[in-house]
């Protein structure tokens, strides 16, 4: 991993969580959509599971994607065949937002270490 490297790891990570913060906004809407199913995205899991094969140092960020998939697909506890919990899917999105707005302040107090740092070096 370059010097870089923790950036393009918080890049990668802020990409994959505004994807999830996007797709449960998609359920939010298709509540009502009648066999609608719930679609959740994989990027944590992916990410661990290189970072335990290679370590930390050696992984290739950019060979690791966030990846869309419909979670429990033969599940519905409706009759219309949707299975979007509105009470699930609210706390998700607070859960990404906050996610999301922890992973600026880190890359933006990386980033202004860096800039401390050129500074200190002119």
């Amino acid at each position: 991993m370059n010097l870089f490297g923790n950036i393009d790891v918080m890049n990668k990570v802020l990409d994959a969580t505004m994807l999830k913060y996007n797709v449960i906004s998609d359920n939010i809407s298709n509540e009502d959509t009648p066999g609608y199913k719930r679609k959740d995205v994989a990027f944590e899991a992916l990410l661990e599971k290189e970072i335990d094969k290679k370590g930390v140092k050696n992984i290739n960020i950019d060979k690791i994607s966030p990846q869309i998939y419909i979670d429990k697909k033969n599940y519905s506890s409706r009759i219309d065949g949707n299975n979007v919990d509105i009470d699930t899917e609210m706390a998700e999105a607070a859960k990404m937002k906050l996610k999301y707005d922890t992973l600026i302040e880190r890359t933006s107090s990386q980033l202004n270490r860096f800039k401390t740092i050129l500074q200190t070096i002119r």
